[in-house]
């Protein structure tokens, strides 16, 4: 969404304040998103650009749902990702040194569209590594089920076919 700043630029607001939506779909060129995670809502923005006498501040609370399956016992996991986006809001990149180029955004015919910029964001925000629970057992290598609740297989110890025979020894040795 493009957010006009021409208010700001002649001086007669010191704040825009914003509140809109993003479809990450309807964003052209916008980074994926992991194939493993499904957004299950449009990624909600809300903040703020704030004048700060020859650049702008930008800082929106960005949040949106999704869902994606345990990585040890394939259990669905839904979950929210949060997180707050800032950006320096400039007319021109060279005004400002010490800003990383990432961290800013240039005004382009009187606004700024950072859809492409928040997705980006997201898609580093989004977990990489997702667990059900902290202590979750995954699944039993012998019927498939998660261990503990579903899976009743009898639990022995699964041995390296290369050390049969040292267990033949051993058992050998016990006799």
């Amino acid at each position: 969404m493009k957010i006009d700043l021409t208010p700001i630029l002649n001086r007669r607001v010191p704040v825009i304040s914003f509140d809109f939506t993003v479809a990450p779909e309807s964003v052209p060129d916008a980074p994926d998103i992991s194939e493993e995670i499904a957004l299950t809502e449009d990624i909600s923005v809300k903040g703020r650009i704030t004048d700060k006498d020859g650049y702008m501040s930008l800082t929106a609370d960005v949040s949106v749902g999704y869902r994606t399956v345990c990585d040890r016992c394939l259990a669905d996991i839904f979950g929210r990702a949060e997180f707050v986006f800032e950006r320096v809001v400039t007319l021109n990149r060279s005004v400002l040194e010490g800003v990383d180029e990432d961290e800013m955004l240039t005004v382009k015919e009187g606004g700024i569209d950072f859809d492409r910029d928040i997705i980006e964001e997201l898609s580093l925000e989004l977990p990489v590594y997702h667990l059900c629970d902290e202590d979750c057992p995954g699944l039993c290598s012998v019927c498939g089920k998660k261990i503990g609740s579903d899976c009743s297989c009898k639990k022995e110890k699964e041995i390296d076919p290369r050390m049969e025979t040292f267990k033949k020894l051993l058992e050998n040795m016990n006799k």
